[in-house]
């Protein structure tokens, strides 16, 4: 599950680099490029993740209330990714878009554990249910 994450992720990353590096070239202002291009890849991060990622898992909570969830937690990653994102570029004199690339990779740890554990998370005795319940189809 998690290797499908990263691969989300990559899209993610991909999403968010083709709204990022036009929006600096055209703006010049990183931080407001940053959350333009966040807003692109969140939906396209849900979208797979919903998808493919965890697909069959929490299917007692809506397709909303999800979506709900994974963007107030990317959200609170994006203030962690603006943050990181500031530093390395305004204490660290790191180039914009390595900078980025290095803030998306600090907060995906943190994205990945969150979203497992509220935004996918599975009825609890679940996983004891479903085993018991294969055992005795065999």
């Amino acid at each position: 599950m998690l290797i499908k994450f990263m691969l989300v992720g990559l899209t993610g990353v991909g999403v968010n680099m083709a709204f990022y590096v036009p929006i600096i070239n055209w703006t010049g202002n990183y931080l407001f490029a940053a959350v333009c291009a966040f807003l692109a890849a969140v939906t396209n991060n849900f979208i797979w993740n919903l998808l493919w990622t965890f697909k069959g898992r929490a299917v007692d909570i809506g397709i909303c209330r999800k979506y709900i969830t994974f963007l107030t937690i990317s959200l609170a990653n994006l203030g962690v990714n603006l943050i990181v994102l500031y530093l390395l570029v305004g204490y660290g004199n790191f180039n914009k878009i390595l900078a980025q690339l290095s803030a998306i990779g600090t907060v995906s740890v943190c994205n990945f554990a969150l979203n497992y554990l509220i935004t996918f998370r599975e009825k609890a005795g679940k996983e004891i249910y479903d085993a018991a319940r294969y055992r005795s189809n065999l």
